[in-house]
């Protein structure tokens, strides 16, 4: 079981690195892109069809009775996947499934810094966008994942996306108590739960707290990030912090943790559990701030180890296939800074070109009919390394 001296040693591991300005966390924070938020909202909130390899689907709702929701974990696995991780899926209670991807520390691989959302929905019928409460969250955990990802760390950083909040935060609450039974090191949690509404353009903020493990100390750190990389975004702190979100199931078993949320207090979204709770009631300046709130903390508690590397960052997501092997067609994204893209090349592994495109391309697909099966480059011109390598199956 943790003691008070495990408790407090994590309290002081998590306040110092935030103290001091890191280079890599200044790049990961400038490689937060809003681009890249909204692109995979649209897809979350089911404004655009996904494909997971059975063909576009549309997630209309991802309340947990609904088919939506397994969709959505579907589709978030390969989120992840399509970054480089190895995403696992921590099924619980019936249908539940946490879906989780980890990034092992290089010097603490046992002390596990979360950055967390819940991805299921509310209300209870078949049209459940949840764009704010809480694909906002889901989306800055994504984004989390891709801008950390050229950068190593002393600690483990966890993404993770709970499921079934909704219905009492059964995920993050079967994830917490196996990893206290486990006596687990989480050393910091920073779960986000509707970062994205900011109906009266204050741009404040709320931090929940209390007094459980170092969950006081992991506030002071955001606090601090927020001054020393410059965002100067108006914070309010509730302490104690009240228990509605993914945050709670942390606090119930003794570890650090807080909440990072929009205004719920006093500006709460009126599109909340409503089949309207759409991306274009959103601000997105405020949500990529929040965003960029969030995953600065994580980065500074993670503790940077050796140079990030800036090109990787910028590099994802320039230019993406999916689904990858691909049969009859694929879905292309090419988005990011500098992403001016005029045309895209198809090569076989001799270099001989293939096939070629002009942009943009009806629906972002990719026609792939009468290409002989086998391994290609794609590349899309006008794009520095903006090449793909790309399956084509029978």
């Amino acid at each position: 079981m943790r003691n008070g001296m495990v408790l407090l040693l994590a309290c002081l591991l998590n306040v110092f690195p935030a103290l001091a300005q890191s280079p890599a966390v200044q790049q990961i924070l400038d490689a937060v892109n809003t681009d890249s938020l909204v692109w995979r909202a649209q897809r979350l909130t089911g404004q655009v069809a996904v494909d997971v390899g059975s063909g576009p689907q549309t997630i209309l709702s991802r309340n947990s009775f609904q088919p939506g929701n397994a969709l959505a974990e579907a589709w978030l696995q390969q989120a992840f996947t399509r970054m480089g991780y190895a995403p696992t899926v921590q099924a619980f209670s019936g249908n539940g499934a946490n879906v989780l991807a980890e990034k092992p520390g290089l010097l603490h691989p046992e002390r596990k810094v979360i950055i967390c959302a819940h991805y299921d929905a509310m209300p209870g019928g078949t049209t459940a966008p949840g764009a704010d409460d809480d694909g906002s969250g889901v989306c800055a955990v994504l984004e989390a994942a891709r801008v950390m990802a050229g950068q190593e760390f002393e600690n483990t950083v966890v993404f993770a996306l709970w499921d079934k909040e909704e219905q009492g935060m059964l995920g993050s609450a079967y994830y917490a108590s196996a990893a206290a039974g486990n006596d687990e090191q989480i050393t910091a949690v920073v779960n986000m739960d509707a970062i994205g509404y900011d109906g009266n353009g204050d741009g404040l903020l709320r931090i929940h707290t209390r007094a459980v493990g170092n969950s006081i100390a992991i506030k002071d750190s955001m606090v601090l990030v927020n001054t020393t990389y410059g965002l100067n975004l108006p914070i309010a702190v509730n302490n104690p912090g009240e228990t509605y979100s993914d945050h709670a199931s942390f606090w119930s078993e003794g570890y650090g943790a807080i909440l990072l949320i929009e205004d719920f207090d006093n500006d709460p979204n009126p599109h909340y559990h409503s089949p309207t709770d759409k991306l274009q009631y959103m601000d997105t300046a405020y949500w990529t701030n929040l965003t960029r709130l969030a995953i600065g903390t994580t980065a500074a508690l993670a503790i940077p180890a050796g140079p990030v590397d800036i090109h990787e960052m910028k590099a994802q997501p320039v230019f993406e296939l999916w689904p990858n092997p691909a049969h009859g067609s694929v879905e292309i994204r090419i988005g990011g800074e500098g992403a001016m893209a005029d045309g895209l090349v198809l090569t076989d592994a001799t270099g001989r070109m293939v096939r070629e495109w002009s942009l943009p391309l009806a629906a972002q697909r990719l026609p792939l009919e009468g290409i002989s099966p086998g391994t290609y480059l794609v590349r899309a011109t006008g794009v520095q390394n903006a090449v793909q390598r790309l399956v084509v199956m029978p």
